[in-house]
C-alpha cells in the first residue's frame, strides 16, 4: 500500500479492480507514505477490503501521517484522490498488534500466523513473520541491523 510524494493512480495500475479484492490481507510495516500512502485510495477506489494488520505505533503514527500528507496537499492544490473521511474509513478497522504477538488468521488466510517484530527502520516500523505448516517467512522491508542514535536495530 506503499505510494510516493506525488500520488499518482497510474501507479496503483497493477492494483486495479481484478487484483485488489482477492487480497487476503494487509500488513503494514512502516508510518509513511511509502509504506501505507495508497491506503486509503485503494480502499476507497480499488475496492481493497482486506483485513489490515499493524502495530500500535504503525497505526497512530500512519494515522497522523496520512492526515497531515491530506491537509499539506490540499492547502496548496485541489487533492481529491482521497479525503480525511477516507483516511478515517481505511484506518476504522486495522487489527492493532503488539509486537512479538502472534495472530492467527481466519477465512481464507486459515492456518498461518503473523507476528509482528521491530524493524529498527523507522518508529514504530516492522517486520512481519509469517507461519504456515511449520514453515517461516519473514517478511522484511526496509529494516536495520546496526544500533542507531535514537532506535534500536532489528
Amino acid at each position: 500500500c506503499g505510494w510516493t510524494d506525488h500520488c499518482d493512480p497510474a501507479l496503483l495500475q497493477p492494483l486495479a479492480s481484478r487484483v485488489a479484492p482477492t487480497i487476503d490481507a494487509v500488513l503494514l510495516s512502516h508510518p509513511d507514505m511509502m509504506h501505507l500512502g495508497a491506503l486509503p485510495y485503494a480502499i476507497k477506489h480499488l475496492g481493497l477490503s482486506a483485513p489490515v494488520y499493524a502495530t500500535e505505533p504503525v497505526f497512530r503514527l500512519g494515522l497522523l501521517t496520512m492526515y497531515d500528507y491530506f491537509l499539506s496537499r490540499w492547502q496548496v492544490a485541489d487533492f481529491d484522490l482521497f479525503s480525511l473521511d477516507d483516511i478515517d474509513a481505511a484506518f476504522q478497522n486495522v487489527v492493532r498488534l503488539k509486537y512479538s504477538q502472534n495472530h492467527l488468521l481466519n477465512d481464507k488466510g486459515e492456518g498461518i500466523v503473523i507476528a509482528p517484530h521491530v524493524s529498527g527502520h523507522l518508529l514504530g516500523g516492522t517486520v512481519w513473520k509469517i507461519t504456515k505448516d511449520g514453515e517461516d517467512v519473514v517478511y522484511a522491508v526496509d529494516f536495520n541491523h546496526r544500533k542507531e542514535r535514537h532506535l534500536n536495530g532489528t
